[in-house]
């Protein structure tokens, strides 16, 4: 659930921006149907599935975390 504040700004829950990836930059495309609800959709820079591959083998980051 979110609060509207001052500007008409809108805090998007964690669980929610975790889910689809969202950071600074992501844009949230709104839509109001004709039976008067609202979609919302993450435009993230750079598409969701890129952020949740899997790094190569050799991946410097991947041995520090092992390590």
């Amino acid at each position: 659930m979110s609060t509207m504040e001052m500007n008409g700004r809108i805090v998007v829950p964690k669980d929610i921006r975790k889910a689809v990836g969202a950071r600074l930059g992501t844009r949230f495309i709104w839509t109001l149907t004709e039976d008067g609800s609202i979609h919302v959709l993450a435009k993230s820079t750079r598409p969701v599935a890129e952020e949740m591959q899997q790094p190569e083998s050799g991946d410097p980051l991947i041995e520090e975390s092992n390590a």
